[in-house]
């Protein structure tokens, strides 16, 4: 069952054109990353996921519905953008978004899950930033999600950190939760996804797994990526002397 697809989105801001004919289809049960550098559109992307914007043109569905809406509580998201009341505790933070759910998973086994229990009581102020980005994806799994959607989700985070949180987000796959995260960190995308979906100037130059585009490692992931960027942009360039 496809789980999202995007299909040709568009997505220009003023001048700028965050999107550029971006396809995507995330089947129910997968694990996919969305790989790119600053810019690419992996941001834009995942707030049209959400709803929280809407594509210039071009189609965008979530659980076979339109984003936003009713299929909201359907998703769990971690973004970069997102703000959290300082003097809140861990765990009020946590009972308190899952009131907003119709289901939501008991408050002591989400924090148990991101190894959040022993700062149950710590005010949101006092976290580090690998705890934030723990306390993040709690909020994310209360609801008990059909789909995660994880913009860049452990940027703050040392090795072991890193490696907690993806034992933890694997264990909602493996209940049957589908996940969408976007990253630049190569290694990360090659580690964790089923797929890696590599984005370059918003439009998709590689949807494969990660075998795939190493040829079952025979090339670097890092410099695949890089051939495959230079290729779209001498393409786009060549188009454009025509």
């Amino acid at each position: 069952m496809t789980v999202l697809e995007m299909c040709d989105v568009h997505k220009t801001y003023a001048e700028v054109r965050a999107l550029d004919g971006l396809d995507l289809v995330v089947e129910r049960g997968e694990i996919v990353a969305v790989l790119g550098p600053n810019g690419a559109g992996k941001t834009t992307a995942f707030e049209l996921l959400l709803g929280l914007s809407r594509p210039t043109s071009g189609h965008v569905e979530v659980l076979g519905q339109a984003p936003g809406g009713a299929v909201r509580a359907r998703v769990g998201a971690m973004l970069q953008s997102a703000g959290l009341p300082a003097q809140t505790t861990v765990r009020d933070l946590v009972r308190l978004l899952g009131r907003a759910y119709p289901r939501s998973l008991p408050v002591d086994e989400v924090l148990e899950r991101t190894s959040l229990t022993g700062r149950a009581g710590a005010r949101v102020t006092s976290l580090s930033g690998g705890e934030r980005q723990r306390l993040l994806l709690a909020l994310a799994l209360v609801g008990a999600p059909d789909v995660l959607l994880l913009d860049e989700p452990t940027a703050a985070m040392d090795v072991a950190s890193r490696r907690a949180f993806w034992r933890q987000t694997r264990a909602s796959v493996a209940e049957g939760a589908t996940l969408l995260f976007a990253t630049h960190d190569l290694a990360e995308a090659s580690a964790v996804a089923d797929r890696v979906v590599a984005l370059h100037e918003g439009r998709t130059v590689a949807d494969a797994t990660p075998e795939e585009l190493t040829d079952h490692g025979r090339s670097d992931l890092e410099d695949v990526f890089l051939a495959l960027t230079d290729e779209w942009s001498s393409a786009v360039d060549g188009k454009a002397v025509r």
